[in-house]
């Protein structure tokens, strides 16, 4: 490598590094509000953190499920708050504050979307919501509203009607106050939009899945069916007996595993069993093809573009006459002195010469593109229950005096947990919290873990034990 191009290539360094971090003034304070540390520091977005570097000190790395919110208290300041109550004050960013913002809200969106188990690539829109800005997500199955004091879930199948009035998006919510966005300029039809035909799409997966597991099933008791077993909400079983006489019973059999079998028929008998089913996976399938598909109903318009003036007929004939008329050999009726506007003639009579007021201009072919040659599309046969890595997430909640149990039925989840919930709507409580938490066997926000039981021997003693103390 040469001296200069070394030099180049250490420029270019340089201006990578720089624009990856930069040094600002930072505090780091209590949860009381008293300053801890303070001076300057690197600071860089790397590998799904936030990473300060003091220029005397250690690195604090900050993974993004840490942060509780991101504020700006004052112009030019940003604070960071954590999930302990510390948190970091940001100033004298200079260009880096947009950037750091911005890399933040993506970073902690995509955080809360994995945490939440949404499924699919996200439709981003900037709104204000619950009087703060915020950022709207539109996934495949939900509606995530990202603010700076955290992330809000909203599964589209406890979505109701989707209003828009005065550029304002009201999102009914079956449970809850409505989910109120404003600030969406040109985007609130798009956004209103979106979210119907998001629940929509919803709606026809639920319909697919149930009618393919329960394909000897009329077809109006699956409508019925779908109507109730929406993604991720819990039935009871006597509703669904009511459809038809021991379809709970049959769904159990067609989606639990063997080795759960008898584990689910104890807690049939010791609570009041609900049956539901959550997809896991996305199974929306990309546009393929290696050229753009074309409406060939629209004739292309090949030939209808030459200039109007042409004299002779296409083809070797029309070529030779202008020839003949350019002065070549076995010209006619030019001699030699005509030899320059041998030329000039030839172009004329083919047309490529002034002719102002003949002359049309030509329009631009209308764009016919509709995307790749197969268009993107959603695989239903590929929601499915069975098999190792089932799409469909079967599962169950079996409720009874203050407590609601949670057990997964076609996946060997190594426990089964138990939730302490108080009330009629205990159950409906831990079936949101535990579609909030992306149906993940832990502590859950809508009541406390009472306990977990594993599976083996034991098991049903266990269970008679910790339901038979709170019966």
């Amino acid at each position: 490598m040469s001296g200069a191009q070394h030099q180049t290539a250490q420029h270019q360094t340089a201006q990578h590094q720089t624009a990856q971090h930069q040094t600002a003034q930072y505090r780091i304070l209590s949860p009381a509000g008293d300053k801890r540390e303070d001076g300057d520091a690197d600071v860089e977005i790397r590998d799904g953190m936030l990473m300060l570097a003091p220029s005397a000190g250690s690195v604090l790395p900050i993974p993004f499920g840490r942060i509780s919110s991101v504020t700006e208290p004052e112009p030019f300041t940003v604070l960071i708050t954590l999930a302990d109550g510390d948190a970091i004050e940001l100033s004298r960013l200079g260009v880096l504050r947009t950037q750091l913002l911005a890399e933040l809200r993506d970073g902690r969106g995509d955080d809360a979307a994995a945490a939440a188990g949404a499924l699919g690539e996200a439709a981003v829109f900037s709104a204000v919501t619950g009087g703060e800005r915020a950022e709207v997500r539109v996934y495949e199955d939900a509606l995530l509203v990202i603010g700076a004091a955290g992330a809000e879930r909203v599964s589209f199948s406890f979505v109701g009607p989707v209003q828009v009035r005065d550029y304002t998006v009201t999102v009914a919510v079956a449970g809850r106050e409505p989910v109120i966005v404003t600030r969406l300029g040109r985007r609130t039809g798009e956004l209103a939009a979106l979210l119907t035909e998001r629940v929509r799409e919803a709606r026809v997966r639920t319909a697919a899945f149930l009618g393919s597991l329960l394909h000897g099933l009329d077809p109006m008791a699956v409508r019925a069916a779908a109507g109730l077993l929406r993604d991720g909400v819990a039935v009871p079983a006597g509703q669904l007996d009511g459809i038809h006489p021991d379809l709970a019973g049959t769904l159990v059999q067609l989606a639990t595993l063997p080795a759960r079998r008898d584990a689910i028929a104890e807690l049939g008998r010791r609570t009041e069993l609900a049956i539901g089913f959550k997809q896991l996976v996305s199974v929306r399938r990309p546009a393929t093809g290696t050229a753009p598909w074309r409406d060939h109903a629209a004739v292309p318009h090949i030939g209808e573009h030459e200039s109007p003036g042409g004299s002779f007929r296409p083809g070797m004939a029309g070529l030779l006459a202008a020839g003949v008329m350019a002065g070549g050999p076995g010209s006619f009726g030019f001699g030699e002195g005509y030899g320059a506007f041998g030329a000039y003639w030839g172009f004329r009579a083919l047309g490529a010469g002034m002719n102002a007021g003949g002359q049309r201009p030509m329009t631009a072919r209308p764009d016919v593109t509709r995307g790749l040659l197969t268009p993107a599309t959603e695989d239903l046969r590929a929601l499915t229950a069975a098999g190792e890595n089932p799409a469909v997430l079967a599962f169950a909640l079996g409720r009874r005096a203050g407590l609601v149990v949670y057990e997964v039925l076609n996946q060997p989840e190594p426990v089964t947990c138990v939730y302490r919930a108080d009330g009629a709507g205990g159950l409906a409580a831990v079936n949101r919290a535990l579609d909030d938490a992306g149906f993940r066997p832990a502590p859950i926000p809508a009541g406390d873990l009472a306990g977990q039981v594993p599976h083996g021997s034991g098991w049903a003693e266990r269970m008679a034990s910790l339901l038979g103390d709170q019966a």
